[in-house]
């Protein structure tokens, strides 16, 4: 990780890059401008630009930790860290402009996350969260009608709210209905693995998005609850790694390489269970997908390494 600290910053430039490659050659699917097709391969830089946050994030808080220690008020943090302020603005836009919002949205919470895990004030941490919502309440109402009607959808699913007219049903509503449909028809042990029908038949984005829906018809409760908890114990092995880390970077960018995976899991997994609105994104390790799978083996490849490294300061 040494070797590659001095790459951190242009890990991000690199990033940027590619989305702005995207915006300008990217194929274009269901609507969403994310992925470069190379000829047999097609990637999507979103995944890499979550990570080489991580990295730059990681970095900047390690060298600036006394100065972010030292701030007090929201006004005073795109002061001090000017160069996370203005190149994580550039990635989320580059990102938003591309239809990707799920990468931005988990993106958020794994450097919200990093900052509080790095002692920032945790005041500023919740304005930071209420300018993030009053910008996603923005995005949905005046923005693209269809993400007005997934939450029009998860109002109507959710168990949050009571008051649900479940008689008429659109055609928006579809992959979440079909969603719980499945999950429910599993019950405690499933249906039996490869026995399902909502991945033939029924449910859409069964390989992606809702690949977490199939096991939980297949493998039940007990099976879907086996997945989460396997994601928990890497979770919180990676963190309890970091923590016993004396070199503070190695201890920023170990817990931010977990979060990031770990927040990817907490929304595809809500999202399957209409605990969250639905949007397009992965299961780390399980869903169908060479860029996600690459970034997040990246991930787990930089915890590994950083748990090989001696303890020095």
């Amino acid at each position: 990780m040494k070797k590659l600290r001095f790459a951190n910053t242009y890990f991000v430039y690199l990033s940027i890059f590619l989305l702005v490659l995207v915006l300008l050659k990217g194929t274009t699917v269901k609507g969403a401008t994310r992925g470069i097709s190379l000829g047999l391969i097609s990637i999507q830089p979103s995944f890499f630009a979550r990570v080489a946050l991580v990295f730059f994030f990681a970095n900047v808080l390690d060298k600036k930790h006394d100065l972010l220690l030292e701030t007090k008020n929201i006004l005073h943090f795109p002061k001090n860290f000017p160069e996370l302020t203005l190149l994580t603005v550039l990635v989320f836009v580059l990102i938003f402009v591309g239809k990707h919002l799920s990468a931005i949205v988990i993106a958020g919470v794994t450097l919200m996350s990093m900052l509080l895990y790095a002692g920032i004030r945790k005041r500023i941490i919740l304005i930071i969260m209420g300018l993030g919502l009053l910008t996603g309440m923005l995005i949905i109402t005046q923005g693209d009608s269809f993400r007005m009607q997934r939450m029009q959808t998860f109002k109507k699913y959710s168990l949050f709210f009571k008051e649900r007219d479940l008689s008429q049903s659109a055609n928006a509503d579809y992959q979440v209905r079909e969603s719980l449909v499945a999950l429910t028809s599993g019950g405690l042990f499933g249906t039996g693995i490869a026995r399902g029908r909502a991945k033939h038949y029924y449910l859409p984005e069964a390989r992606t998005d809702y690949v977490y829906t199939i096991i939980g018809e297949e493998a039940g409760y007990l099976g879907a609850m086996v997945v989460f908890l396997l994601h928990s114990l890497l979770f919180f092995a990676a963190l309890r790694m970091s923590n016993k880390q004396e070199n503070r970077y190695y201890r920023f960018l170990g817990a931010g390489m977990a979060l990031n995976i770990y927040s990817n899991v907490l929304v595809n997994t809500g999202v399957a269970m209409s605990i969250l609105p639905p949007t397009g994104n992965t299961l780390p390790f399980i869903s169908y997908g060479g860029s996600a799978l690459l970034m997040d083996s990246v991930a787990v490849g930089v915890i590994l390494n950083i748990s090989a490294q001696r303890r020095t300061l």
